[in-house]
């Protein structure tokens, strides 16, 4: 468990599904940004099974209160093979959290989490050009924009353009 005051990342259990996977099938809960498909009860428990959601490729992590609410979650994984980088997203599901800060406080503890952890040089966020509250906790945590990749992802109908930016392991210690 990462925790930085009342705010800790950690791994998610199997008594979390009953109250995660209906947050994350919820169309409006999970946010306009985020790709629309749902995902079946029963493929969220397989994919537990096999690996706890937490492997070499990937993991997914809660982010939660000192009450062990559960606030969002927030995901690393490697995107790109032949990069030495890991790609963050995540999502506030509380919806009276939004804008609280929550999603810069548990990408800063990632980040910091995995410059320490893991040979790694590089951390990504990539966001729809239109979310710019996700812009902002990019550019809070000190992430730099690095360009626009044209039509990447299929979000709700439509092929929508997502800015990069990077966060590299020289400025992280730096700042």
């Amino acid at each position: 468990m990462i925790k930085d005051g009342n705010l800790a990342i950690r791994h998610i259990t199997r008594q979390d599904l009953a109250t995660l996977v209906p947050l994350l099938n919820d169309l409006d809960v999970r946010g306009e940004y985020l790709p629309g498909a749902i995902t079946s009860p029963r493929t969220y428990e397989k994919n537990f099974d096999s690996d706890g959601l937490s492997n070499d490729s990937h993991e997914k992590l809660l982010i939660v209160d000192l009450e062990n609410n559960i606030l969002g979650i927030i995901w690393h994984f490697k995107s790109v093979p032949y990069f030495n980088a890991r790609e963050i997203g995540y999502t506030v599901l509380a919806r009276a959290q939004r804008n609280s800060g929550i999603a810069t406080r548990a990408v800063r503890m990632l980040s910091q989490y995995l410059f320490n952890t893991q040979l790694i040089n590089r951390l990504e966020i990539r966001m729809n050009i239109a979310n710019l509250a996700s812009e902002k906790v990019a550019i809070n945590c000190g992430f730099t924009r690095e360009g626009v990749a044209r039509g990447a992802n299929f979000v709700r109908g439509q092929h929508v353009d997502m800015a990069v930016y990077a966060l590299l392991r020289e400025q992280a210690m730096t700042a």
